[in-house]
């Protein structure tokens, strides 16, 4: 057993036990980053964007003083001090649970079941959940899943979603689901300017001389490029090489050190794009506004799915029309 990195967790517990500043937040992260060993897949189960996952590790270590996870491979792993550590964190929140149960907070509370694509949440649904739970923590129970569109129409079927937000890689057929249109999503190539990629029009043949990172071999980036290739009748396979890793923040530095290219949601990356850092790229011979769609499994909605509407349609600049859902 190492003592200096149990003293760490010791140190952690004992102040939280003391009343010192230690976020419940931080240690649910913590424990569900653990679990999966992904940043990007922790941040997909608790609907958060995966810089803010990244965050809350490092505010965790900056507190207990010592690494609590390192890299092995495609995943992460807990050092000798996340070890120590992960047992307090779990009687910790155990705690917590005993305590709601005790005052039956959950009681009377309305419940939301939402689903929507991977960059679409990552883009727009922080502000939204900001929003929505500042002002319904207690009254609503939010459950919210990343899906691809065709697992978020099925959920809608069968009534496990109250509503979705989708993208589409490619042709949905939505004729039988009460919908309402949102903006489209610009979806680009990405590159550092080091590797001298002209801004804004380039071809599809100078893309081809680099690597391409993309999320998941059958996420909706992928599908929705390899779309546009059969249109110029080309394929993935004339990238120099293709790299596919579940994890945005790992792409987007990877892109930013100037390694290769990234195809994705101009959301995910609007920051580094205001600040130069990154490059958007068009090619002509694609389209690159990809529709996005609300879906509802009902017509008649609740006041708290009304007010979660309304957050959603907030977050691209909209108001909800009068006759909606009509």
């Amino acid at each position: 057993m190492n003592v200096s990195h149990d003293r760490h967790a010791q140190r952690a517990y004992r102040h939280f036990e003391e009343g010192m500043a230690m976020d419940l937040v931080l240690l649910k992260t913590f424990l569900k980053v653990a679990a999966v060993g992904n940043i990007s897949k922790a941040a997909a189960v608790l609907f958060v964007t995966q810089s803010a996952v990244s965050r809350r590790i490092k505010q965790l270590e900056d507190y207990v003083g010592k690494p609590l996870m390192e890299r092995s491979g495609a995943s992460l792993v807990l050092t000798d001090a996340g070890h120590m550590l992960i047992d307090k964190a779990r009687k910790i929140l155990d705690l917590e649970r005993e305590l709601l149960d005790s005052l039956d907070i959950s009681k009377g509370k309305q419940k939301i079941s939402f689903c929507c694509t991977p960059s679409l949440g990552i883009d727009r649904l922080p502000s939204v959940l900001s929003s929505f739970v500042a002002d319904h923590a207690t009254t609503v129970d939010l459950n919210c899943v990343f899906a691809m569109p065709e697992e978020a129409l099925v959920g809608i079927d069968s009534g496990r979603f109250d509503l979705a937000l989708i993208e589409h890689c490619d042709e949905v057929d939505l004729k039988s689901h009460a919908t309402h249109p949102l903006p489209d999503d610009e979806v680009l190539f990405f590159s550092a300017p080091a590797l001298g990629i002209a801004a804004k029009e380039t071809t599809i043949d100078r893309l081809f001389g680099e690597r391409l990172y993309l999320k998941n071999e059958k996420g909706c980036a992928k599908r929705f490029i390899d779309k546009n290739l059969r249109t110029v009748g080309r394929t993935c396979g004339e990238f120099s090489s293709v790299v596919y890793f579940d994890d945005f923040t790992f792409i987007i530095r990877e892109v930013l050190a100037g390694k290769g290219i990234m195809f994705a949601s101009s959301g995910i990356v609007a920051e580094e794009l205001r600040s130069g850092l990154l490059r958007g790229h068009r090619v002509s011979e694609f389209s690159h506004c990809r529709p996005r769609t609300l879906i509802l499994a009902r017509q008649e909605l609740s006041p708290s799915l009304q007010v979660f509407i309304d957050c959603l349609f907030a977050a691209f600049d909209l108001t909800r029309p009068i006759n909606f859902p009509a």
